[in-house]
């Protein structure tokens, strides 16, 4: 026993970890502080292998594959509610899936069974979430992929709206909903679009673009390749699918870590209409004060940008 006296410290628990602890210490009939204390002082006493002569620690006796799908199936719904103005409840989900009671469910959240690998993957399909994030537990929650657009809207257009051509026929039929442009505040001025889809599958596409002037020669073909598409949105039939956005670097790194809804931050903030207005190189006097105020480089990126439109 230590002759010294305790010592304590203050935690700043996450809200979700201090229910489980709360939630295991009613289970084990400890106070928080004992519980707290009881998994500390295990952390120190995972079993050890010898390999060789080296002491080596064994991952797999790290691993509690139902607490970790718990806490990943919890996280799921958390991410589809963060854009919801209605909750979805997990006894929704369990019916929508196919389930006669939400039993099953109620226990896979719980970290009492394990889900199939085909159930956890309906689950993902439901829920909007990344496949392989809720089954292994790679990546994160939210889906992503890289856009690149070439500079020629016979090509960019289907692609953004995942169809093969770009009729208004195509894009009517098509299962997208919105198209979000969401351009940084940041002086560098980089660009992700979100995709949103009829069915509610979002998808975050990142680019290589920058919206500024803070570019080299490869940045200047990037931005007035977009300035294009933009154009031939703008000029096309389905505009009103397109909404743009500015905001802060800590929303768009938010989004950009892709652990949170990109809905979640989108629908919070007021839509902008740069996209319309930046490859027009406009002398519009309240256009042009009203961006300014908030993009330094407004005047010379529209300059350029509007340099790409033939």
């Amino acid at each position: 026993m230590s002759l010294l006296p305790d010592s304590q410290i203050k935690l700043r628990l996450p809200t979700e970890l201090k229910q489980k602890i709360e939630n295991e210490a009613q289970n084990t009939k400890r106070s928080m502080n004992a519980e707290i204390l009881a998994r500390l002082e295990n952390s120190f006493n995972f079993k050890k292998i010898d390999l060789d002569g080296d002491t080596v620690l064994n991952p797999y006796q790290l691993l509690d594959r139902k607490r970790e799908l718990s806490a990943r199936l919890i996280k799921a719904i958390e991410w589809l509610n963060s854009s919801q103005i209605e909750e979805i409840k997990y006894s929704l989900i369990a019916e929508r899936l196919g389930y006669e009671t939400a039993e099953i469910f109620l226990d896979w959240i719980q970290g009492k069974q394990e889900p199939t690998f085909t159930e956890l993957r309906k689950i993902a399909d439901f829920l909007g979430v990344n496949q392989d994030w809720l089954v292994h537990g790679y990546g994160h929650p939210t889906p992503h992929s890289f856009f690149e657009a070439i500079g020629n809207p016979e090509i960019d257009i289907p692609k953004l709206f995942l169809t093969t051509g770009k009729t208004d026929q195509e894009i009517f039929l098509s299962g997208i909903k919105k198209i979000h442009f969401v351009r940084s505040l940041s002086d560098e001025g980089e660009l992700l679009i979100i995709r949103e889809q009829k069915n509610g599958f979002v998808e975050v596409l990142e680019t290589r673009a920058h919206i500024s002037t803070s570019i080299g020669e490869g940045g200047r073909i990037t931005l007035q390749s977009f300035a294009r598409l933009w154009k031939a949105l703008y000029d096309s039939s389905h505009r009103s699918l397109i909404d743009s956005y500015l905001i802060n670097s800590s929303k768009f790194n938010q989004i950009r870590e892709f652990d949170i809804h990109p809905l979640s931050i989108i629908r919070k903030t007021q839509t902008s209409f740069w996209w319309e207005e930046i490859w027009k190189k406009t002398t519009n006097k309240n256009i042009r004060e009203m961006y300014i105020e908030l993009w330094a480089d407004w005047d010379s990126t529209s300059a350029l940008a509007s340099e790409g439109i033939k």
